[in-house]
């Protein structure tokens, strides 16, 4: 499902789209959605570029936030001349603090703040105050469309 909020950016009212967290797509039915095999998405998946929920008989499900940010992923790579390495250390930048509202004493002992190799949710170590699940991160959850994560890594 896909939500319309009106924010403002840079001075400016823009329309924000709002994806559903929501896990009903398969696999392949997310490959088919986004013109690719099956394999790039379990490769996404394990370059820690994206999560996926797993059912409890292991069956990989996406939501429309996946989807798009697979989307994001793709232009990056096709369009931009990215790999992997340099999407996952790009998305290492996103200021995680400043979405969670960590003070200063949080962010500076946290490993992830200092760790500039892999976006969070990618990581082995969790963050200092971390939820149940990092698909329900607003840090995992904000940053789906590549103008996203351009406005988070520099915004004051």
């Amino acid at each position: 499902m896909l939500v319309h909020e009106l924010q403002r950016r840079n001075g400016c009212e823009v329309m924000v789209k709002e994806f559903s967290s929501e896990p009903v797509y398969t696999i392949g039915v997310a490959a088919d959605r986004l013109n690719m095999s099956v394999h790039s998405l379990r490769q996404y998946e394990r370059e820690g570029l994206i999560l996926t929920h797993k059912t409890s008989t292991g069956r990989r499900l996406y939501s429309d936030l996946e989807i798009e940010k697979i989307r994001c992923i793709k232009e990056m790579i096709q369009e931009q001349g990215l790999n992997f390495e340099g999407i996952r250390r790009m998305m290492a930048l996103i200021p995680c603090w400043k979405l969670r509202n960590c003070k200063k004493k949080v962010k500076e002992a946290c490993y992830l703040f200092k760790d500039k190799t892999r976006p969070c949710w990618s990581s082995e170590q969790k963050c200092a105050h971390p939820l149940p699940d990092c698909r329900d991160c607003p840090v995992y959850r904000k940053m789906v469309h590549c103008d996203d994560i351009k406005a988070f890594i520099y915004q004051d």
